[in-house]
Order: structure tokens, then sequence, then C-alpha cells
């Protein structure tokens, strides 16, 4: 072995102006093989980047070796170490903390050098889905969707609100379809896409704001599925933009944003959702990012004087529609008195003629409930 090795760097120093084979002295006390990464190595700073916060020192080694090149659109990027798994799961990493590398699949090839056995070095190729004159028109139309996003929201307003406009323009500007890809691309310049563009989308516009956003995998309604994790305020919540949209769910467009999936505990998220184990993530705990509570829509009890007064200010804003939240125990008692005792008929006139809308007798009336949430939402008589 020692015979072949020296063999092989006299051939690779003899013939380095040539073929750019080259050793350093850490290789060559290392046998030639490319020095592990240090286990201490701490990273360098570029935002909020939360999946690279949960990997070791020798993962974010790695991490920072390819982004650059991922950002320069290298076709090829040598001298990894060759630890097959741990490059897979730093590429991974890195696309799920980089929505605006929308030019990268995702998906490369991982290439090792080997000398009788032993790896000695890693490549990694990448797959670009367009090319650099692509790239730059691409962001040009990206820059200007992200711009009009953007010139709805209040800066100087909380991060839930801020997050809260960026979830309602998103969903006003989007359409769930089955596409080949996750990129933000497919809704900011085509208008339309999956679980993974709507997460995507909405981490990149976060992140735009300055807002602590990840984008999060794992299983909900018996399918793959992905959502956000957000720190609003300095408070950490789930937000999941897809199911948030009424085309996911086979509804209507035109009726707006649903809120049962906006700044939700992880005991409320995985009523539908489960978490996969790809990356550790926090215990949510707190409501207060929660729609319904910040928007006084949250109901500990049942109590139909309390829902007169909420449908009301809802029509006498004009609203179309209107959703409440129960607890546990109030949805079922609501459930019973408004939808199964005939009192939403009742609710409804009351709160109409308390707003001053004339209306006609209500022979039916348009709800729609999420028996998961606890949600019951009306559609409002104009």
């Amino acid at each position: 072995m020692r015979r072949a090795l020296s063999l092989l760097l006299a051939l690779c120093l003899g013939l380095s102006l040539l073929s750019g084979c080259q050793f350093s002295l850490d290789r060559l006390a290392n046998g030639g093989t490319i020095p592990e990464p240090p286990a201490d190595y701490t990273g360098t700073q570029d935002g909020f980047r939360y999946t690279k916060s949960t990997l070791s020192g020798q993962e974010r080694y790695l991490y920072d070796q390819i982004l650059p090149a991922l950002q320069n659109q290298e076709t090829e990027i040598t001298d990894l170490y060759p630890d097959t798994a741990m490059i897979q799961k730093v590429v991974t990493a890195i696309d799920r903390d980089y929505p605006e590398l929308f030019w990268f699949s995702g998906t490369g090839q991982i290439e090792t050098t080997l000398l009788a056995g032993k790896a000695l070095e890693a490549s990694y190729q990448p797959v670009y889905t367009m090319d650099a004159a692509q790239r730059e028109a691409t962001q040009t139309q990206i820059d200007q969707w992200t711009a009009d996003c953007l010139a709805t929201i209040d800066r100087s307003a909380s991060e839930y609100d801020q997050a809260l406009g960026v979830y309602t323009y998103l969903i006003n500007h989007a359409d769930y379809q089955m596409v080949d890809s996750n990129s933000i691309v497919n809704i900011m310049v085509n208008g339309a896409g999956l679980c993974g563009c709507y997460a995507k989308t909405y981490q990149y516009l976060l992140l735009q704001l300055g807002i602590d956003v990840a984008y999060i995998t794992g299983q909900a309604g018996g399918e793959s599925h992905a959502w956000n994790l957000a720190w609003l305020d300095g408070t950490p919540c789930w937000i999941d933009p897809t199911w948030g949209d009424p085309v996911f769910t086979g509804g209507d467009e035109s009726q707006g944003p649903a809120y049962e999936y906006f700044g939700l505990t992880s005991d409320d998220l995985t009523r539908t959702h489960t978490i996969d184990s790809t990356v550790p993530v926090p215990d949510c705990t707190a409501n207060t990012n929660n729609y319904f509570v910040r928007s006084g829509l949250y109901f500990p009890s049942y109590d139909a004087t309390a829902l007169v007064s909420t449908l009301q200010r809802a029509m006498a804003a004009g609203e179309a529609q209107v959703s409440v939240r129960f607890a546990d125990d109030a949805y079922v008692t609501a459930c019973a008195s408004l939808l199964d005792g005939g009192e939403l008929s009742n609710v409804f006139q009351q709160a109409a003629q308390r707003a001053g809308i004339e209306v006609a007798p209500l022979s039916s009336l348009w709800y729609t409930r999420n028996d998961e949430m606890g949600v019951l939402t009306f559609l409002l008589p104009t």
C-alpha cells in the first residue's frame, strides 16, 4: 500500500501542472485522503438558516464548501471529504435553507475517488434547471412578484401582522397544482405549485422581511407534505399556507384564505400533521400567534350571544365570510346547538338586525366545518 501510494503521489506531483493533481501537506499526513472536517467548526453566518443550525461542525464545514459553488452555478464541486451520506445530508440542508437557489434542482451526483478500496476524496455534480441567462431573466420576474407582495405589507407592523399579510397575499395569488418540483419559480413565475412550492415561497418572502422561518416536511392527509416553522415576535409557531388555500381543499378561491393553519401550537398541528425526523424542531406551546386567538375569534365555551356579536361585526364590515374556533368541548356544543338544533338561523337573523342589514328569511345557510380544528366558517348574507 505504501509503495502504491508513493507512486501515486510522485505521479501526481510530477504532473501537477498538466493535470491539476495536487496534495496538501495535510493530505500527505493523512495518507492522501482529504482530512476530516473540524468537529468544532461553527460556520459562516448568512442570515437565518435553520437547518444549518441543527448540523454538526463537520456538516457545517461541508455546507460552507458546497453553498458558494451552488450560488456560482459551478458544474463540479471538488475536494470534498469522502463521506457520501454527509454530503447528501448537507445538500438537503442547503436546499431546505435557501429557497432563493431556484436554479438548483436539489439533486446531483456524488463521485468518490478510491485507492485500494480507500476513499480519498469526493466531488459533487449538481443538477441545474436553467442556464445563467435563464436564471437572470427568472430572477427579474421573482423580484417583481416579491416587490408586488411586499408593497402590501406594513413594514412597521408586528412580525405577526407582516407574516399574516404575506400568507394572505400568497394564497390569493397562487393555485394548488401538480408540478415537477418544489421551486419558488412555480408560484412566483407560473402562479401554481405543490405544497413545497407554497412553503418555499412563503419562506423566501418572510426571509426578505427579516422574519425567522424554516421549511419543514412530514406527512399530512396521508401524503408527504411541506409547511413552515416561523418565529413571530420571538415565539415559534406552525404555519401551513397550502392548507390555507381553499383551492387545495377543493373550495372556491373567491372565498379567501382559511386561517385554521396559521400560528399553530405543536399540539394543534399534530392533529392533522406528522413532523418527520429530518431536523429537530422546537415544541411550539404558545397560542399568542394563533389567528383565532389573536383576532378574538376563539371561544373557550359556546355562547350564542357572543357569536351574534362576532357575526354582527363581520356583516357590518361587509365581510363575505367569518370563521370562528371553539375549544374541543365547546365545539361539540356549538355544532349541536347551531347545526343540529337549528339555532344558526336565529343567530344570523339577530346579527343582521343588529348590523342594520335587511335580509330575507333565511331558508338555507351555507357553512363549512373543520372537525379536527374545531372551526366553523359561515358565508354571510349580502
